[in-house]
């Protein structure tokens, strides 16, 4: 998680970002018949290796299997917890040749920091490509063994949890279980790898992690799962076995959504090009393993009904937040 200072400062090159931008540009008329053409950028607001940056490799690999004609470029612009990237892509708008890969902080991003110059308005979106969810995750020696039992713990003497960001899913499976009745002191940390490196080395005692992150160590029993946020158990063999917060009594589910988006005000012919080629990469092996791979939850949600998702989700997460 970066600190207040490094995101103060992100958030005053956001405005300099801004304030550079023209906006008397002329909006020259989109033809009927429009393609991309040449290097399509993807953005995404996050630094390379994460799980943001692995999905817009992937979708940019699925587009480019296609042949179409132009070459999707992934281009990480990291800052601020997100809102570097964010901001700068505003300046994008009207731009149909260009791409935005984006997670669930663009909602949360704007309730934390609210002097942010973006929302997920901001942007067209395209598809939401999948969903990602979190478990809570203990070393093997902890004192409880579910996610309630956790909770209950916390009351009774100081436990000590990770987190890998403010605004991300991490901060919003400590919020449910606060809003359980837990109490914990969080340790923030730069990515959900340094959180498990944390909880390994005795730092922490507990942490949020992705299905993906988590299974080695639960493979290798250095750790133990509690439970999971999903709404479903995962099919995997390994954790198969890990209930949900939901069966051990508790209201409580952290859902990720993973979305393309383009530029703000492109033209219909624009959001209608890249809901087609985007879905039809998705039906790719590419995209496929990607899920597998990464226990993401298949997703298909598309123009309209990806925005009143959209809607849905930023009412819930004010709620949370």
């Amino acid at each position: 998680m970066k600190s207040p200072l490094r995101t103060s400062c992100c958030l005053a090159l956001v405005a300099v970002l801004l304030s550079s931008c023209s906006v008397l540009s002329v909006k020259p008329p989109v033809p009927p018949d429009w393609t991309p053409r040449g290097s399509v950028p993807v953005m995404v607001a996050m630094a390379p290796g994460g799980g943001s940056d692995r999905s817009a490799r992937v979708i940019a690999q699925t587009l480019n299997e296609l042949d179409l004609g132009f070459d999707a470029n992934v281009e990480n612009k990291d800052g601020g917890s997100g809102a570097v990237g964010w901001a700068t892509f505003m300046s994008e708008e009207g731009n149909g040749n260009t791409l935005l890969i984006a997670e669930t902080a663009l909602n949360t991003l704007p309730l934390v920091y609210e002097d942010v110059p973006f929302t997920y308005k901001s942007f067209t979106p395209l598809v939401m490509f999948a969903k990602d969810s979190r478990m809570v995750v203990a070393r093997k020696d902890a004192p409880y063994n579910t996610c309630p039992e956790l909770v209950e713990a916390s009351a009774d003497h100081r436990v000590i949890a990770g987190s890998s960001g403010r605004t991300g899913a991490d901060a919003l499976v400590t919020g449910e279980l606060e809003k359980a009745g837990g109490t914990f002191d969080i340790v923030p940390y730069g990515s959900t790898g340094e959180v498990l490196t944390g909880l390994l080395g005795g730092q922490i005692e507990v942490a949020p992690a992705s299905a993906a992150s988590a299974k080695p160590y639960l493979e290798s029993g250095d750790f133990k799962a509690l439970c999971t946020l999903s709404e479903d158990r995962y099919e995997d063999p390994v954790l198969a076995d890990v209930p949900t917060a939901i069966e051990q009594g508790m209201d409580a589910t952290v859902v990720m959504w993973r979305g393309v988006f383009g530029a703000g005000d492109i033209a219909d012919v624009q959001r209608r090009y890249w809901i087609d080629k985007i879905e039809e990469g998705m039906r790719s092996q590419t995209y496929r393993d990607y899920l597998e791979a990464d226990m993401l939850i298949p997703a298909n949600l598309s123009g309209e009904e990806f925005a009143s998702y959209l809607d849905d989700y930023d009412a819930r997460m004010r709620e949370v937040f």
